[in-house]
């Protein structure tokens, strides 16, 4: 059976970012909710975000078509001795990059459209034994679903 449509995206989205030539390589993790050890940076991070459901049309049997927007963050962490922000700036260029690129990737046939890049957040912790710093990206996931059909997309 397959995956709810988000977590096809989340799954897509991790693998495009490791198939992408970026400066993290394969490190790329999704909702870690234990501390990421700094020699594994640069790293990108992947957290599940809020989703708004809206229903566009009535659809067929009074089952509704829903455009659905899944938030997901992708933070940028680089830890080391200097030059943070430019290394995190650099590795949110790529980020950029790989899912703006006009090749096909994985999120094709899942998404309505490229992930759209909604903000951006630095963030420093120097609070453990080597800092690690992060520039925190908000993506906004458009896909549709038919209501009460979370596993695939809906024909729009």
């Amino acid at each position: 059976m397959a995956e709810h449509m988000q977590q096809q995206i989340v799954r897509a989205l991790q693998l495009t970012l490791r198939l992408a030539g970026t400066d993290a390589q394969d490190r790329v993790r999704v909702d870690g909710l234990d501390l990421l050890p700094v020699g594994d940076c640069p790293a990108l991070e992947l957290t599940v975000g809020d989703e708004t459901v809206t229903p566009i049309t009535n659809g067929r049997a009074g089952a509704a078509t829903l455009q659905r927007d899944l938030q997901i963050e992708v933070a940028c962490l680089v830890s080391g001795s200097r030059d943070y922000r430019a290394r995190a700036a650099e590795l949110l260029a790529q980020v950029e990059e790989a899912l703006a690129s006009a090749q096909p990737t994985v999120l094709d046939g899942l998404l309505a459209r490229r992930p759209r890049l909604l903000g951006t957040r630095p963030q420093g912790d120097g609070q453990g034994a080597e800092a690690v710093y992060a520039i925190r990206g908000m993506w906004a996931c458009r896909y549709f679903t038919a209501e009460g059909a979370p596993r695939g997309p809906a024909n729009v």
